[in-house]
């Protein structure tokens, strides 16, 4: 019997061939739409899952001071010696810390005399692996970080430095860490690849006993600097989070001076298993995810699968005035209605898994090109990613019943005696059944060409919009101390006579990088003391940048006169009540702490994005650049467009300084861009899944005007007969439809406006929405349902009407 109902449908689906290509051309689209979003949403959703007893590891992230959007990654020094002596459900805390740059030469091999500069160095705490349980290439993970001079790397770094040799062999070689009197370090460890689907990765970890173990035996609790990470017993979380609140009342708050000051004081727990999609604080380690974006992509994965199926239903619907004849005979003949609905299913199962295969070979050959367009670096495997396994025979399954069940019952429902006296009506129920499926089609489709191009508009404001500051024609370079403070107006006087080099600043900060130091300040009038974003500059930083000066005056050019000197912003002055006479103030920088210090006011910038557009711009105090110690930045104003002239000229400067180390350094342009590579791939991706959308509707409206159209054949030669223009007859064959299409407008609209809202809530400042927008994506959905209408009705309209009337 099944034999039977496989030769009869293919035989019927090869009779059929528009009815079949137009089925087949859609389902595979949406497949592949389907598949291919799947593999990207299961990305999303498997970040730091490879971590054995991952779901038991946290990170505690701190919010600290009055002002409540200052919320970080990272935690103070003092809290991790706490956890680990008052919380026992913490069975390990570790800490780590991502600073400054390290220089590194290997002490043998074929690169010995080659000098490295490596950004991704961690310091951490020998136990790391207590908490972090990553697999191994070779070492002991009890030895690795046991010692002071042990280092622990991965298996690609080894390959950087050391070849295509087994990391058995890379044990026991050493490292030359630093420029000028480099310290030897031995490899205790080699850790498997970090995968990519993680928020830490590394290339180095380092254990620190020198000036860096300082900032892990600080006793403070006003400087979340250290990233830290608890293992907890299963189940224990909430106790956990209990205790962290009790650490605060009973350490944290008593160490502020001002009790007011730290009154919104709290710690928070986080799985690190959120942390991609769920968190974006300061000093995040890197640019993670929004889980906004997998609930869209995963709602419009199955519209466009379910416009797919839409289409089957529509085109089979459609079709059954051609096929009731063969129901009749088949119910005369004895055919059950049971038979005949196994018959039909057949044909959408074939039809079906014909577009799974071709599907399969569709996703395989365009995962280049799909991994180009979402970042990512997906691998499209059948036999190996459980995902996809459990998903073919799920779509045959799905699919077969979906898009063939209600064509398979309503084919069958016909009733022979009427199909014989030809008094078979298509019917009212069957007709708006089909116009609610078009409907739903092209609200969808409309839906998604609206959000496209409001998120399109949303990220050219994002790239074309002045953010305080010009950010093109800037280089910045990443000093780590290779220009110590000594030497920086010389290394300035440099370029003093360069035509191309506008101009050049230290900083201890720069736009964009999220890295923000903050201080408390208080007015010296006041005792309320407020968390600040915090930085030193040099007196050509704001000339550098472009910055616009509101009152007062920029720091003064001869070295050292404005120490003592502030700049801040104009939210700064709205915090601490002086807006309206911000000038020669006198603040009090984090009082009562070793480096309390009173500042004066000598100028009020304007307001500038220093982070993203999703933030509201915060108080931010620049305080003129002495001895500073750590890592800071050399920014570059380029003249012209002979970037690659300057950069060559800034590296010879440089090599005058620190010839053995490398110049980091990058743009500024790009390195705004890259904050918002996560939107940019998402409009890029919407962009194509609503392009399939609404290829999937139009394919369908299609099918459905061919079949209209060739059951109203001998009534267009009529009218033709009587004298009706092509422009008439085709109004009349579009009508219907395009009503339908005018409908699915009036639905899609709110929808679109609604879904827009709610994502560009996310956004401190956004465009809003744009009435010229909707009316576009209106007008091209108008247009195409148009052409497509116009397209297959033009050889009806055309044909001599004798051929259509001579059968009668």
């Amino acid at each position: 019997m099944l034999k039977n109902y496989l030769k009869i449908a293919w035989r019927v689906l090869k009779k059929n061939r528009l009815y079949t290509g137009l089925n087949v051309f859609g389902l595979t689209l949406g497949i592949s739409g389907f598949l291919m979003i799947t593999l990207f949403i299961q990305d999303e959703l498997s970040y730091d899952q490879y971590l054995p007893e991952s779901s038991s590891v946290y990170r505690v992230n701190a919010q600290w001071g009055d002002f409540k959007t200052a919320s970080y990654a990272t935690a103070p020094p003092a809290l991790g010696p706490r956890i680990a002596s008052d919380i026992p459900e913490v069975h390990a805390v570790t800490r780590i810390l991502k600073w400054n740059d390290f220089t590194i030469q290997p002490g043998s091999g074929a690169n010995k005399d080659q000098v490295f500069r490596e950004e991704n160095v961690f310091y951490a705490e020998p136990n790391f692996f207590q908490v972090f349980d990553m697999p191994l290439a070779a070492g002991s993970k009890e030895k690795a970080l046991s010692q002071p001079n042990y280092i622990v790397i991965t298996e690609a770094f080894a390959k950087k430095y050391y070849g295509d040799i087994a990391p058995q062999e890379v044990l026991t070689k050493v490292l030359l860490i630093g420029s000028n009197d480099p310290t030897p370090r031995e490899i205790a460890a080699v850790i498997q690849d970090i995968p990519a689907q993680s928020h830490l990765h590394f290339d180095m970890l380092v254990y620190e006993p020198g000036m860096y173990q300082e900032i892990f035996l600080m006793d403070s609790w006003t400087w979340p600097i250290l990233n830290t990470y608890l293992k907890i017993e299963n189940g224990s979380s909430e106790a956990v989070k209990s205790k962290l609140d009790q650490i605060v009342s009973n350490y944290a708050i008593p160490a502020f001076d001002n009790e007011g000051e730290g009154s919104d004081y709290n710690l928070q727990l986080m799985p690190i298993q959120d942390i991609h999609l769920k968190s974006h604080l300061l000093r995040e380690l890197e640019a993670n995810g929004y889980e906004s974006y997998v609930y869209i992509f995963s709602l419009v994965a199955v519209f466009v699968l379910l416009l797919a199926c839409i289409n089957f239903m529509n085109l089979a619907t459609a079709k059954a005035g051609l096929r009731s004849m063969e129901v009749g005979v088949r119910k005369v003949m004895g055919s059950a209605k049971s038979q005949l609905i196994y018959q039909f299913l057949t044909e959408a199962f074939i039809l079906v898994l014909i577009s799974v295969v071709l599907s399969l070979v569709v996703v395989q050959l365009s995962n280049g090109l799909f991994n180009q367009l979402s970042g990512k670096n997906l691998q499209f495997n059948l036999f190996t990613n459980p995902w996809i396994l459990a998903m073919i025979p799920l779509l045959l399954i799905g699919l077969t019943l979906i898009s063939g069940a209600y064509p398979a019952f309503y084919l069958s429902s016909f009733k022979p005696l009427l199909i014989i006296k030809k008094q078979l009506s298509s019917g009212k129920s069957a007709h708006s059944f089909r116009n609610a499926l078009v409907i739903f089609q092209f609200a969808t489709s409309l839906t998604l060409i609206i959000c496209t191009l409001l998120v399109q508009r949303q990220m050219s404001f994002i790239q074309n919009s002045n953010p305080g500051f010009d950010k093109e024609q800037l280089v910045i370079i990443h000093n780590d101390g290779e220009i110590r403070n000594e030497q920086r107006e010389d290394f300035k006087g440099r370029f003093a006579s360069s035509g191309q080099i506008e101009s050049m600043s230290f900083s201890t900060g720069i736009p964009m990088t999220g890295q923000y130091q903050m201080r408390s300040f208080n007015s010296i009038n006041s005792n309320e003391n407020q968390g600040m974003n915090w930085y030193e500059a040099d007196a050509e930083y704001l000339t550098t940048y472009h910055f616009e000066l509101l009152k007062g005056r920029n720091f003064a050019q001869t070295a050292g006169a404005d120490a003592g000197k502030i700049i801040i912003n104009e939210k700064a002055a709205e915090y601490l009540g002086i807006s309206n006479d911000p000038i020669g103030q006198i603040l009090v920088k984090n009082e009562g702490e070793n480096d309390e210090a009173s500042l004066e006011v000598v100028g009020l910038v304007k307001d500038f994005n220093f982070e993203t557009y999703r933030n509201e711009i915060k108080p931010l105090v620049i305080e003129y650049m002495h001895d500073y110690y750590l890592r800071d930045y050399i920014t570059v104003r380029v003249q012209g467009n002979q970037v690659e002239s300057v950069i060559n000229e800034l590296q010879k400067g440089w090599d005058a300084y620190e010839p053995r180390v490398p110049m980091n350094y990058s743009f500024m342009d790009q390195d705004f861009a890259r904050v918002y590579q996560s939107e940019m791939k998402m409009a890029d991706l919407l962009k194509v899944l609503t392009f399939m959308s609404i290829l999937i509707a139009c394919l369908g409206l299609f099918g459905l005007t061919a079949y209209t159209t060739h059951l109203r054949t001998k009534e267009i030669g009529i009218r033709k007969v009587f004298g009706a223009s092509m422009a008439e007859i085709f109004v009349m064959l579009s009508a219907s439809y395009l009503r339908l299409v005018l409908i699915s407008v009036a639905l899609a609209i709110p929808l679109a406006v609604y879904f827009m809202n709610q994502w560009l809530e996310e956004f401190a400042y956004k465009t809003g929405i744009s009435i010229w927008v909707i009316t576009l994506a209106v007008g091209a959905c108008l247009c195409l349902a148009a052409l497509t209408i116009f397209f297959q009705t033009y050889k009806s309209i055309q044909a001599n009407p004798v051929k259509s009337l001579k059968d009668e």
